[in-house]
């Protein structure tokens, strides 16, 4: 009786469980085109910030076929204002719940994803060079071509909103003056996915 009980346990577990091709881990790396929205905090009021490119490493989990959860960083390529050289150089590490939506026997995936993480930036502003980091939300949305059960390749959109509160002087009663810059960074990109 135990075996039949063990054997019907068994049997309804599988036929509920999800297609062991979406579970378990994945990295991918890839690259895109991007820009920086700084909210003239370079001071470009003419042309603006030059774009630039991104390099992106991510390393998630599946938990199942329409959930994943992953770890990123994005490594930007120097920002330039052209009119006065004035540079910003960033990267970001976040984490990130990602939403899918498979399609054609599960051969295009359409995703979306939202995270949270770390900014950090060094700028060369008006001949003053400085460091610093702010929290940063980011929200992506793709499309995936799975090649092979373990390959995919990822085409997608990446925003990241993030603020910084930067001194800008003292008050006659000594207390510091600061102002608030909301700021941007969107990236079009493509990248290689790999599950184990």
């Amino acid at each position: 009786m135990k075996k039949i009980i063990l054997v019907l346990l068994s049997v309804v577990t599988l036929s509920f469980g999800e297609a062991l091709d979406r579970t378990g881990p994945y990295i991918s790396v890839g690259g895109g085109y991007a820009v920086f929205d700084d909210d003239k905090r370079m001071e470009a009021p003419l042309k603006g910030v030059t774009p630039s490119y991104n390099v992106n490493i991510i390393g998630g989990v599946f938990i199942n076929r329409y959930l994943s959860v992953e770890i990123a960083y994005d490594y930007y390529k120097t920002f330039v204002n052209d009119e006065n050289d004035n540079t910003t150089k960033l990267s970001v590490v976040d984490v990130a719940t990602k939403v899918h939506y498979p399609l054609w026997d599960e051969r295009i995936d359409l995703y979306g994803a939202f995270g949270a993480g770390q900014v950090y930036w060094v700028e060369n502003l008006n001949g003053i060079s400085q460091d610093d980091k702010s929290g940063v939300l980011r929200g992506d949305v793709g499309a995936g071509f799975r090649a092979l059960n373990w390959l995919t390749f990822n085409v997608g959109y990446r925003r990241y909103f993030f603020t910084l509160d930067h001194q800008t002087g003292v008050d006659a009663e000594s207390n510091i003056i600061y102002k608030r810059y909301n700021m941007g960074l969107s990236s079009v990109y493509a990248n290689i996915e790999v599950q184990f």
